[in-house]
């Protein structure tokens, strides 16, 4: 099973003028994968995955074509996008205390899921209560009856997940799982998404600034900038040999290699610089990289979008 991404542009319209926040991005990634797509904030992660599924501002002008095993998304109606999200293609949201619906009891939220799908109600509780096993919380049942509040944030992003999985998509979206969590519940998060993984077998694209995560739980990886793709590999490959100068960047801030913060900030996407849109901020730039967009160099498993390579 494939999703295949083809020349995707998404613009939004707004008083400033037309925001690019994604540019001709093209990827095939496969449910036998977990592809990760990094990058800082700002690069284009989000909105490349909220727009395969449709969950893009009134404001947002997409064009080009996303695939889901062959079937086109980009020309749904929002009737039909509905048949697709949750039960084909999940979203794991960002920021758990927010996505979950604090008035509402955690075990509710979840029953939903399996009462769209037609179970009854004493049904649904049940494999709630299984499900919430399952994602190793201790105590089901006082987990479905309490409110987000009175979770941890690692507990909340886990109810997200089960929401995620009840309704058995094949492909799971997870944006940004670990925002704003510490050390080890990001580590929980990392265990949970695997053990989802091992036992749904489920597609997995992964949206983080998590890079450490990205490494543990990543088959490929994608990189962003500015909302194009500069580089992509195997998860092992990239992080052991970055090609392009914005990978290792990224790849060198990370604490344990030193903390090495890269040059300069990424450009507003109303200011984009001719060119490569990271020569301002390139160690190694040439008067070619001011001048002409690089195009993209396939090499071996990876590709990489640097003048270096051409």
């Amino acid at each position: 099973m494939e999703l295949c991404i083809q020349d995707l542009c998404v613009n939004f319209s707004t008083p400033s003028g037309t925001i690019p926040a994604v540019n001709h991005v093209s990827l095939t990634v496969s449910s036998q994968q977990v592809t990760g797509i990094i990058g800082e904030t700002g690069s284009g992660k989000s909105v490349l995955g909220l727009s395969i599924l449709g969950l893009l501002q009134s404001n947002a002008a997409v064009s080009g074509r996303i695939l889901l095993d062959g079937r086109e998304l980009t020309g749904l109606s929002q009737r039909e996008l509905c048949a697709v999200r949750g039960r084909e293609i999940a979203l794991v949201a960002q920021n758990p205390a927010t996505s979950l619906n604090p008035g509402v009891r955690v075990g509710r939220q979840i029953e939903e899921v399996f009462r769209l799908a037609g179970e009854s109600r004493a049904e649904s509780r049940k494999h709630t209560l299984e499900l919430l096993e399952q994602l190793a919380f201790s105590q089901p049942e006082r987990v479905a009856r309490a409110y987000p509040f009175e979770l941890s944030g690692g507990m909340c992003q886990r109810a997200l997940t089960a929401i995620a999985v009840a309704a058995r998509p094949r492909w799971i979206i997870a944006d940004e799982p670990t925002k704003g969590l510490d050390a080890v519940v990001r580590n929980q998060v990392y265990d949970t998404f695997r053990m989802v993984r091992e036992h749904y077998h489920v597609g997995f694209l992964v949206i983080t600034h998590d890079l450490l995560l990205a490494r543990k739980f990543c088959d490929r990886i994608v990189v962003m900038y500015c909302g194009r793709v500069l580089e992509t590999n195997t998860a092992r490959e990239l992080f052991e040999h970055p090609r392009h100068p914005y990978t290792r960047g990224l790849i060198a801030s990370l604490p344990h290699l030193g903390m090495k913060p890269m040059a300069g900030f990424a450009p507003a996407f109303t200011d984009q610089p001719a060119g490569c849109v990271f020569h301002p901020r390139c160690p190694h730039a040439r008067e070619i990289c001011r001048r002409e967009a690089p195009g993209t160099v396939y090499c071996g498993e990876g590709s990489v979008c640097c003048h270096g390579f051409d």
